[in-house]
């Protein structure tokens, strides 16, 4: 798994004291805490640096380098430039490369046993969905609007593939079993009400936060293909013709060139080839293809009530759940977030103690079940510290600020209580 080491940049200071400072991001990697202490930078910092390895790996297989202004002007797109310092850190350990920033220099160096590694990459399609989602939904022609941060403009067109390659056009959000239908003609997206439709743009804040995450992460998760074969199907004609260039050019044997490239057109028109020459031409051509999905969301609680927060969770873990490769990082300020994902990694417990899964469904959904050992809460502190919080019983732990502050909560009533019996009789 990916490792991301951050100090002294934006809000981050000492960052993580464990393990040498280096933050594992795990299947599941939740980050917690309060206002403007790091928690969007450091799902911004590794959305960067898992999509600069993937650039990295498409590009040339480890022959290119990244210059030191790339890396600041990638970081500028998630509008961070501001945070660099003379004493900024930053350490990424990825499947194939290691990319360091310090000292103002940005330098690279490829991982050992770099060439299997290399066949072993699994190339990923990493979305970033921003807070700022709801602008999509709430405003007509969002695409007109000027100075749109990328990563929502990034959205908005997979928001709008989303829509468009729909088959039925209807799609039903995991919030109160609302229902959107687009209209590919009026280009407008309706929500179905027991009263007829209405709008989006008319609809509730929570519906217009759902409505981009939810279809996105679905349309997403449907395109991404594991399977090698499935994604040869689902080439263009001029990506199909890409790839045979590519082949062509990748060897300086001719003969060689065309045996690989009449191994290519077999696989392409469905004719049977041994299992080892499937298996050496579609690691030839893996990074092709994106085969994980690196889904990372920002506050994926917003605007809606605590059981809505539940359901649009489980979709975002039963989506993880489709690929053994892919990746859910959220960003979150709701204890309800964790109490649920608590949920899910014990209804995957008692799947595993042999409990009816018919039992557990009707409490968590078995498809939204996550290993423990897959799930990491890191908390962000106001000093600019980092904590990662310890399992309890091999589940999340409660022990978080979060949950610290509806128990102050409690605690706060409860004394108003003494106070009324003491005064008011």
């Amino acid at each position: 798994m990916a490792k991301l080491r951050v100090k002294n940049f934006g809000p981050i200071k000492d960052g993580f004291s464990e393990n040498d400072g280096f933050m594992e991001i795990t299947p599941v990697t939740v980050i917690c805490g309060n206002q403007a202490t790091g928690k969007s930078t450091i799902a911004k910092l590794y959305s960067t640096l898992t999509w600069l390895e993937k650039s990295y790996v498409k590009s040339s297989l480890g022959k290119k380098t990244i210059p030191y202004t790339d890396f600041v002007s990638y970081c500028a797109e998630q509008r961070l430039q501001e945070y660099f310092t003379d004493s900024t850190e930053i350490q990424y350990i990825g499947e194939t490369i290691v990319f360091t920033y310090k000292n103002n220099a940005f330098s690279q160096e490829l991982v050992k046993d770099f060439d299997i590694a290399i066949k072993n990459y699994n190339r990923p399609k990493i979305m970033y969905v921003p807070a700022e989602r709801n602008l999509l939904a709430a405003i007509d022609s969002a695409e007109n609007i000027k100075n749109l941060p990328l990563m929502l403009s990034v959205l908005l067109e997979e928001y709008n593939k989303a829509r468009k390659n729909s088959e039925t056009k209807i799609f039903t959000l995991p919030i109160s079993n609302i229902k959107l239908v687009y209209d590919s003609h009026a280009l407008s997206t309706k929500v179905l009400t027991d009263n007829g439709e209405i709008d989006i743009l008319n609809s509730s804040s929570g519906i217009q936060s759902v409505a981009p995450l939810s279809l996105v992460t679905r349309f997403l998760t449907e395109s991404v293909r594991a399977d090698f074969l499935e994604n040869l199907k689902g080439l263009s004609v001029n990506e199909r013709n890409q790839i045979k260039d590519w082949l062509s050019q990748n060897y300086e044997n001719q003969e060689a060139a065309g045996i690989t490239l009449n191994l290519f057109d077999q696989l392409l028109y469905g004719q049977k080839i041994s299992d080892s020459l499937k298996k050496e031409i579609s690691m030839l051509l893996h990074f092709f293809f994106n085969t994980r999905f690196i889904n990372i969301v920002e506050e994926p609680e917003q605007n809606l009530y605590p059981e809505s927060q539940g359901k649009v969770l489980y979709e975002l873990l039963e989506c993880l759940n489709t690929n053994g490769h892919n990746q859910l990082i959220i960003t979150t300020h709701s204890p309800y977030m964790l109490s649920y994902l608590t949920q899910s990694a014990k209804a995957d417990e008692l799947l595993k103690k042999g409990v009816p899964a018919e039992r557990i469904e009707k409490i968590v959904p078995v498809k939204s079940a996550v290993a423990s050992e897959k799930i990491s809460i890191y908390e962000t502190k106001e000093d600019g510290s980092i904590k990662l919080l310890k399992p309890y019983e091999n589940l999340p732990s409660d022990e978080n600020l979060l949950n610290a502050a509806l128990a102050d909560g409690n605690e706060r009533f409860s004394k108003l209580l003494d106070l009324e019996v003491a005064f008011c009789k």
